[in-house]
Order: C-alpha cells, then sequence, then structure tokens
C-alpha cells in the first residue's frame, strides 16, 4: 500500500512536470532538524517478547537528527541532493517478571551517521510554493557498539555491519523567496536492506528465584521523521562561455610568389 502511494505521487509529478521552474544552475546549502517518530505502520514500533513469565518490552521513544545539505539543480524540474547527518535513537527497554513481581526499566541511545543521495522531482503550484518527491539511498555508519547494565541484568547491542545501505523516500514543501532564502517542511521514510543491530537481554533474576531468562531483538533501523530545513540564499550559476578560436592571419609577400 505504502509503495502504491508513492507510485501515485511519482505520476502527479511526471503529469505536472512542464510547469516546474526550480533551481537550474543553483548549488544551495542548507541545514536540517528531524525528529524521529516511532510508528508501528512503517514497523518503527514496540516489539515485545515473552519467556517463562518474564515479558520483555523494547519501545522506540522519539529521536532526532541534525546536518547539513547541499542540493545541486541540473534542470527546471530535476535536482540532486546529498550531505551528512548525525542521528540520535532512543529506546526504552522493560523486563517484567510476573512471579517475582518485579519490573525494571532502563534506556539507551543508538547513534550514528548517514550520507544521503537523493534525486528530487518538483511541481511548481504558485512562484514561491513548490512541491517535491524524492528518492535515493544513504550510507549509514554505526561508529560503536553498545552495552547497558542495570539492577540483575545485561543488555548488549551487537552490530551487523558498521556501514549499512538504506532506502529513502521524501515529500515535501518549499517556499522560496528571492533574498531570504527556502524554508522547507516535509516527511521521510528510511528503511535499511537489513537490521542493523543484534540486541541480547540476560535477565539474572532474583537470587532466591534462581531465574535467568535470555532474550534477542533484532532492530530494523526503520525511521520515520518530520523534516525541517532552510535553503541558504544563492545566486545562479552563470553559464560558461566557449571561446572561440582566434584565426591567425598569415602574410604573404606577393614578391616572394613565384610565378
Amino acid at each position: 500500500m505504502k509503495k502504491v502511494i508513492f507510485l501515485h505521487i511519482i505520476l502527479l509529478v511526471a503529469l505536472f512536470n512542464n510547469k516546474a521552474k526550480a533551481q537550474e544552475r543553483v548549488v544551495t546549502f542548507g541545514i536540517q532538524y528531524k525528529p524521529i517518530i516511532p510508528l508501528g505502520f512503517f514497523d518503527t514500533g514496540e516489539q515485545s517478547e515473552i519467556s517463562n513469565d518474564v515479558v520483555f518490552t523494547l519501545n522506540p521513544k522519539t529521536g532526532s537528527g541534525f546536518g547539513m545539505v547541499i542540493r545541486k539543480g541540473f534542470t527546471k524540474s530535476l535536482s540532486l541532493e546529498t550531505g551528512i547527518n548525525i542521528i540520535s535513537r532512543k529506546y526504552d527497554l522493560t523486563i517484567d517478571d510476573v512471579d517475582s513481581n518485579f519490573k525494571s526499566e532502563s534506556s539507551f541511545k543508538i547513534t550514528n551517521y548517514e550520507i544521503p543521495v537523493l534525486g528530487l522531482v518538483y511541481v511548481q503550484f504558485n512562484d514561491n510554493l513548490f512541491m517535491n518527491v524524492a528518492g535515493g539511498f544513504s550510507l549509514d555508519i554505526y561508529p560503536t557498539e553498545l552495552r547497558t547494565v542495570g539492577t540483575n541484568f545485561s543488555n548488549d547491542l551487537l552490530r551487523y555491519d558498521w556501514i549499512n545501505v538504506s532506502l529513502l523516500a521524501n515529500v515535501g514543501f518549499e517556499y522560496r523567496t528571492e533574498k531570504s532564502g527556502y524554508f522547507y517542511i516535509g516527511a521521510s521514510l528510511h528503511k535499511p536492506f537489513s537490521s542493523i543491530f543484534r540486541e541480547f537481554v540476560v535477565y539474572d533474576g532474583h537470587q532466591r528465584d534462581n531465574k535467568t531468562q535470555t532474550m534477542e531483538f533484532d532492530l530494523s533501523g526503520n525511521y520515520f521523521t518530520i523534516d525541517i530545513r532552510y535553503f541558504f540564499h544563492e545566486d545562479k550559476q552563470k553559464k560558461k562561455k566557449k571561446k572561440k578560436k582566434k584565426e591567425k592571419k598569415v602574410f604573404i609577400d606577393p614578391r616572394k610568389q613565384t610565378k
């Protein structure tokens, strides 16, 4: 269903493509902030497992991303966008031991870097308002693994790879001014090709119970964001004119010509 929605948006872009007047020959630099919103619809919601009356719950919380964006306009309707972002994702881990009436809660955070590459297509609504649809990929870098320890439990997150590749899809609206830059708001879906971390939770239980339980979770790395961006004003790049080759004039002395 999600793919069908994006395909319909792209089709609308193609139909109105001849009306788009965008950033031809313009290179713009911007900054962005994007709150990360956990939604079960995009497989970014809560995970819960039970083992021997012990309930393990992994609950993604609201995170954030911040970074810089560089956009290069090629035609009136097509641009390429890249940059670098630092992403911070937060999780709550809850262990609920029903038999022992014991409940433990802890929080942890995963921080990584992303280098996105996106192709953008525009639709122009009026002189200042534009809509864009974008698609591409991201190189996600995970510099470290993670370990947290709490009361009667330990939590280890082991990365599958230190670098991963993700698909990106984005739709948004942009208000452009002559001198004050561009103001953008949109939404993005980030979906890695494979899981990013394997989580191992070990619960020791109370000493009198002598209960030890282990639970494993796969962290998919999917997330949904609201994107807020500001692009600084840049003038259009001038086309480089090809220099004409000067014709060399050669003087021929008629007196030296042989008859």
